[in-house]
């Protein structure tokens, strides 16, 4: 079975979130509907702070060796499938991008659970839950957004 070490399975899954951040981006510039330019900026600082704690997790564990850990993983692939089939669109209503926006997520959590059950590291087991539980917590948000919406 395919092994990587947890440094590429995270700049992998950040490469991703970076590029979600980007299509939202690129929609909001064009949005006409103050609305829904404001869901795309949402989405796009999410995005970012997903980002951004991955990052500051890389910079802590430099030093201690778990970025070099080897975990087995075969998920690249379904990943950029995953994404190929987020289809974002100026067209979709704000409850159609939310939606596609957490069926990704949702598949992202999958595979986040399941690294966080290969490992035996604790400080991994920390990480992957962690992404988890920023993931669910987007999830609660987005929920409470769209019945403010």
């Amino acid at each position: 079975m395919p092994s990587k070490q947890v440094k590429e399975i995270l700049d992998h899954v950040r490469s991703v979130h970076q590029k979600l951040k980007k299509v939202c981006h690129q929609l909001g510039s064009q949005e006409t509907d103050p609305r829904m330019k404001l869901l795309f900026e949402y989405i796009e600082r999410h995005e970012e702070a997903f980002n951004t704690s991955v990052r500051r997790f890389e910079k802590d564990a430099g030093g201690h060796g778990l970025l070099e850990t080897w975990l087995q993983f075969t998920s690249d692939e379904f990943i950029d499938e995953d994404f190929k089939e987020l289809e974002l669109t100026s067209e979709m209503s704000a409850e159609e991008i939310v939606e596609n926006v957490l069926a990704f997520d949702t598949k992202l959590v999958a595979i986040y659970r399941d690294l966080a059950d290969s490992t035996s590291s604790s400080q991994l087991k920390e990480l992957f839950n962690d992404l988890v539980q920023f993931e669910e917590d987007k999830e609660r948000q987005y929920a409470k957004m769209m019945q403010d919406w």
